[in-house]
């Protein structure tokens, strides 16, 4: 798929946002200077900026860096725990991933430790499972359980709708919740099912796979990507511009093709880069000429431009915020477009 799409994806990722306890108003990460802390909707201070970067709010708490180790805090802005981590992820199902003493394991939510520090790898809980690497296997580790069980494969990904995508051989397939093969690994390229569908490329070809026959169709479109909030974007095969635009599972395009590139839909709002107003490329305007005029915004799944096509770089939504670059600031934006530092 697109390289910039992968530059969103390191641009971070979460669901839905959480509100301070005794207060209608959700918390957002607020850049002060070279620190962060978080502030509410009016952009009052709530915990002071004190850290080297910081998460949205999940499940009651927030990751944060700090000295280059990573912890959370709640909402009054305390740690959950004097240790601090190498590496860690968000919270998912009452637990995280953090790595201690090059070893990973899983800590609740008041940072005692569930699953041991035994693991070399440890993706995010989904599903009651996750896919973590001991040994240095990949297998299905069971969080009520603590069973881990070895699979054959490279890679094992996050359960969705009871299947975890897998990589074996640069291929793509997927597992049930048993570690059993669900779909054989033949695909190219392959994202999570969501809503019934998951899109994915056999050899030259794109389109989606089903869930419930666990079939292929192709569709007459290239560079299909995740399928998402019922729409997944593409571009046209026969088109040499390049534009992308977006289609539901039968192919019907459903928001049309005019932009550069374009990345998934995330809480009703997907990221697409579209040139800006005046132009700088002077003779033969080519796509990569067009690239130096063009800016990120967002726009709802009609279309409609809902955040204004101003930035550098931008991520998908997720808890309610999105990460976005403007002018060599890194700051986060809510779904109004509203900018969460002091300027």
């Amino acid at each position: 798929m697109k390289p910039l799409i992968l530059c969103i994806c390191l641009l971070s990722s979460y669901t839905p946002v959480l509100y301070a306890q005794g207060t209608d108003t959700p918390l957002m990460p607020y850049r002060f200077g070279h620190l962060w802390g978080y502030a509410d909707k009016a952009k009052k201070v709530i915990i002071r900026p004190r850290f080297n970067f910081a998460w949205p709010f999940r499940e009651g708490l927030a990751m944060v860096i700090s000295g280059g180790r990573y912890n959370y805090i709640g909402t009054a802005g305390k740690l959950i725990s004097p240790i601090s981590y190498q590496a860690a992820g968000e919270f998912s199902e009452g637990l995280a991933p953090v790595k201690l003493k090059g070893a990973w394991g899983y800590i609740d939510k008041t940072g005692r430790t569930v699953i041991p520090f035994e693991y070399e790898s440890a993706m995010q809980v989904s599903e009651g499972l996750s896919g973590a690497k001991k040994d240095g296997r990949w297998g299905v580790l069971d969080i009520t359980s603590k069973r881990f069980t070895p699979t054959k494969y490279d890679e094992i990904f996050q359960f969705s709708q009871g299947l975890a995508r897998v990589k074996t051989g640069g291929l793509y397939g997927y597992i049930y919740k048993t570690g059993v093969e669900a779909i054989p690994p033949v695909y190219e390229e392959a994202f999570s099912f969501q809503d019934g569908f998951a899109s994915a490329r056999l050899r030259v070809q794109y389109g989606f796979i089903s869930l419930e026959t666990k079939s292929f169709k192709a569709k007459e479109f290239f560079n299909i990507g995740p399928y998402t909030e019922g729409l997944a974007h593409a571009e046209r095969q026969l088109d040499a511009s390049g534009r992308c635009g977006y289609i539901d599972t039968e192919g019907l395009e459903k928001i049309p093709f005019s932009y550069f590139m374009c990345a998934s839909f995330s809480e009703g709002l997907a990221p697409v880069l579209k040139p800006r107003s005046g132009n700088i490329c002077k003779g033969t305007v080519t796509k990569a000429c067009d690239l130096q005029k063009t800016k990120w915004g967002f726009i709802d799944k009609t279309g409609k431009e809902v955040i204004p096509f101003k930035y550098d770089q931008v991520s998908g939504f997720k808890n309610g915020a999105a990460k976005a670059v403007f002018e060599g600031k890194v700051f986060y934006i809510d779904n109004t477009g509203a900018e969460y530092f002091q300027k």
